[in-house]
């Protein structure tokens, strides 16, 4: 999150990858260390999921997701590009408040849109998280691996934020 964000929360610092498995009851062990970061910089226990690019789940604290929609709200009026961006990160999106043991449940929804199996990877990706089916995570990190030489090149001085996507 920017500086000239007036949240009364510090920046998420969610980083690395986590093996994890979705259980019979669709329930996810979010990692402590995840946890422990999106309870301290947020004071948060519930998590947004949602699909973004390349029909990954991503997982944003709802207080964090409120506040990016906040932001993108430009007018009342709504034309098509509106609507549909409001049907997918308004109406396609799922509430997820992790129990005593840290577990969420994944909606069968955002399973079968994202093609997740049972052995996943979660991803620390700054101010969310995203969930990847495990082989396809793999084959992803060894795409970026193979590129690093190119995507260090384009990177700017301006460091990168969420985007609800």
């Amino acid at each position: 999150m920017d500086s000239s964000n007036s949240s009364r929360f510090r920046p998420l610092f969610l980083i690395g990858e986590y093996d994890v498995l979705l259980d019979e009851k669709h329930r996810l062990l979010i990692p402590s260390d995840y946890r422990k970061e999106i309870t301290e910089a947020r004071d948060e226990k519930v998590l947004i999921c949602t699909v973004g690019r390349n029909k990954v789940a991503r997982l944003f604290p709802e207080n964090l997701y409120r506040e990016l929609l906040a932001r993108r709200r430009t007018t009342v009026a709504t034309g098509e590009a509106e609507e549909r961006f409001r049907e997918a990160y308004l109406g396609m999106v799922f509430r997820l408040p992790w129990d005593q043991q840290g577990r969420v449940v994944v909606p069968e929804k955002i399973i079968s849109r994202t093609g997740l199996g049972r052995s996943l990877t979660l991803v620390g990706n700054g101010d969310y998280l995203e969930l990847w089916n495990r082989d396809a995570w793999e084959q992803r990190a060894q795409q970026l691996i193979a590129e690093l030489g190119e995507i260090s090149d384009q990177q700017t001085d301006t460091p990168p934020g969420p985007q609800p996507q």
